[in-house]
């Protein structure tokens, strides 16, 4: 036990400062790229909804910093990248309990690849560039290389973004079919989505894949117009914020994790 004592420590310490601190020095996806932009009305609305979405999500943390009932190391990972990605200081507290609980984590075992790729995620865009740093981020991506035998091919895809994003690779060249799919997305435009996992995932293709725009023909599509209202029209108010509607509790946590990095898409 005290050689485990003697690592983790310096770990809390360091995932507290950097709490505090209100580093975002990962490039973790959220920026955003080149396209048309909302309307300044619109904008203005996704703003409100993005307030209050993280305002409902700081709200559901559990006092030991977690998040959820089941799996709550992907549900932690999930709302704390959500959050900081924001890049709101009011929520600082809620990411650094949740930083630390993460930290104590890193020595559970995981077997699900995505899980994985979201811890290494949200670690990364808390920690400051320092050693340990590397050292940490480097013991998680050796834990990750088991898990991508018998993953599927989006989680192998997730992981390896994922470890470019904490500045362990570089970012996975496209595959064979991402024009296609963005011919697709174009064609059956606008989407049909039942969940924000499916709105996050068609917004990280379209800025990825297709530098920001999504085309039919030579004609863009105002595809972050459409997305944009989708999300407002389907968050659904409540007292201490807006949430994303879903079967369960641990459903409505990731659904509205996922609005929010949706939102930092647009």
């Amino acid at each position: 036990m005290a050689p485990r004592l003697s690592i983790m420590k310096p770990l809390s310490l360091l995932l507290f400062c950097a709490a505090l601190n209100l580093r975002a020095d990962v490039a973790a996806t959220l920026v955003r790229l080149p396209g048309a932009s909302l309307d300044a009305s619109l904008q203005n609305e996704a703003d409100h909804a993005l307030s209050q979405a993280t305002l409902w999500l700081d709200a559901q943390q559990h006092p030991d910093g977690s998040w959820g009932e089941s799996n709550r190391v992907r549900l932690t990972s999930i709302a704390l990248f959500s959050l900081k990605g924001s890049r709101q200081p009011s929520h600082a507290e809620a990411c650094a309990r949740a930083a630390l609980w993460l930290g104590g984590s890193v020595s559970n075992r995981i077997d699900d690849l995505g899980t994985h790729a979201w811890r290494l995620l949200a670690i990364a865009i808390m920690l400051p560039e320092e050693p340990s740093r590397t050292n940490l981020l480097r013991r998680l991506a050796d834990q990750g290389e088991a898990l991508e035998t018998g993953a599927s091919a989006g989680a192998r895809t997730f992981w390896r973004e994922a470890l470019a994003a904490a500045g362990l690779g570089r970012p996975p060249p496209p595959d064979g079919d991402v024009s296609s799919r963005l011919t697709q997305a174009a064609a059956a435009w606008p989407p049909s989505l039942s969940d924000n996992a499916g709105a996050w995932r068609l917004a990280r293709l379209i800025n990825r894949a297709g530098n920001g725009q999504l085309l039919c023909g030579d004609a863009p599509l105002d595809w972050r117009t459409d997305l944009a209202r989708h999300l407002i029209n389907t968050q659904r108010r409540a007292p201490a914020g807006g949430f994303w509607k879903a079967p369960t509790s641990d459903g409505q946590i990731e659904e509205t994790a996922l609005g929010i990095l949706v939102l930092l898409e647009l």
